[in-house]
């Protein structure tokens, strides 16, 4: 079959072949947006946390009671804990896993020119080790004549930390981390990396930018009334929603506190995703009824351009063509318009993945994926042309005898 007709019948219809091809190119930028930013969501959350979340406790206690004895009662709360059943570790931290929250750039000199690695910096004791059930992959562990465990007026700070396999690999390609000095400020004091541990997840400031894994453990706990450490607390397996609420109850055994959070770690992690998940949902339906229109859109405007052609369709079969023929004739039409349709769509979808993948530092571009969807699209416009193609295809030589 000749183009050339084809391209000339697109020419006369212009109208029809733009509003065609605009809505193949926005339900090609929607869907194509869509399904990139949900592959991304779920490879992250597929990922390994690297910590057994399931079974792990976080508490959020404070005081509203401004005359308490925060580090006498903070004592009080180990003791309890620790002589609950069922309780095999805990630790007071200043982040929990998968929240992320205190995000910042470390050096590894200070020159002025030295590149920023970023973060997520943990102040905690050093039983957060156990209570994660981290591995020792090089160095030593950080110990208890490592820690600065004191409320914030003093100007101690520790000098000692530990830093994630993949914050490592980043920082010293090739090299032993250990004994390495880093500044997690420009001009601050330097602190040395003893040891480096198997990674865990940080949270949702990281994940968007590929660094899932990069973490930095600080032992030291500088508590005040306005800014006390939170409760990691890792019970035997498969109990941790069964003891949630006996262990709020020690908790509230401290007159004048209140206790903000009670969850499981896994809840937690949930929550990272929740806000990235709701959106590709969302996306999703709308992709899918953009595509539903659209297929619709195509078979109307194909159903119409057939009642305008019918002397034209038919005088085509009074010069010999087959049934078969004029189906191939739209079909193509189709085709064309659809590939015109998908390039402009292509073009918009690049476009937007490109700035998404510089604001997040993740890679959204698939190509495979977007052929994938080109060629989706082609089939379901496809099949749209199809029915009135075929109503076509069924017109009558002697259309063209008559006077209407």
């Amino acid at each position: 079959m000749e183009i050339r007709p084809i391209l000339l019948s697109l020419k006369q219809n212009k109208f029809m072949t733009i509003l065609i091809a605009l809505q193949v190119a926005l339900t090609m930028a929607v869907l194509s947006s869509a399904i990139l930013t949900t592959l991304v969501t779920l490879r992250a959350w597929n990922m390994p946390s690297g910590i057994p979340h399931d079974n792990i406790i976080r508490i959020n206690a404070d005081f509203y009671d401004d005359s308490q004895d925060l580090g006498a009662a903070m004592q009080r709360d180990l003791q309890r804990l620790s002589a609950q059943p069922g309780v095999e570790a805990i630790a007071r931290t200043y982040a929990v896993p998968f929240r992320a929250e205190n995000v910042l750039n470390v050096f590894t000199s200070q020159d002025e020119n030295a590149a920023p690695m970023q973060t997520a910096l943990v102040e905690a004791e050093t039983s957060l080790f156990d209570v994660l059930e981290l591995t020792l992959l090089d160095g030593r562990w950080l110990s208890v004549n490592d820690e600065v465990i004191e409320g914030a007026a003093s100007g101690q700070r520790a000098a000692s930390v530990m830093i994630s396999a993949d914050l490592a690999k980043a920082l010293f390609a090739g090299q032993s981390a250990v004994g390495k000095t880093l500044w997690l400020s420009k001009g601050g004091d330097p602190v040395q990396v003893v040891g480096v541990y198997s990674n865990m997840m940080t949270g949702e400031n990281l994940n968007g930018r590929g660094l899932s894994y990069h973490s930095l453990i600080r032992p030291q706990l500088l508590w005040s009334q306005e800014n006390e450490p939170e409760y990691l607390i890792r019970v035997d397996a498969g109990k941790g929603a069964a003891m949630i609420e006996e262990i709020v109850s020690l908790f509230y055994q401290e007159q004048g506190r209140y206790v903000g959070a009670s969850e499981l770690l896994t809840r937690v992690q949930k929550r990272m995703y929740d806000g990235r998940g709701s959106r590709a949902m969302i996306n999703l339906v709308i992709s899918a009824v953009l595509m539903l229109i659209t297929a619709l859109g195509i078979a109307g405007l194909t159903s119409f351009q057939v009642n305008q052609r019918r002397k034209q369709i038919g005088t085509r079969r009074a010069l010999g063509a087959r049934k078969s023929d004029i189906i191939r004739y739209f079909l193509t039409e189709n085709a064309l318009v659809t590939l015109f349709g998908c390039l402009l769509g292509l073009l918009v979808t690049l476009y937007l993945m490109f700035e998404l993948s510089e604001r997040d530092e993740e890679n959204y571009l698939n190509m495979g994926v977007i052929g994938l969807i080109v060629l989706g699209m082609w089939a379901i416009n496809a099949i749209a042309t199809w029915l009135p193609a075929r109503k076509a295809a069924q017109i009558s030589p002697a259309i063209v005898t008559r006077g209407n």
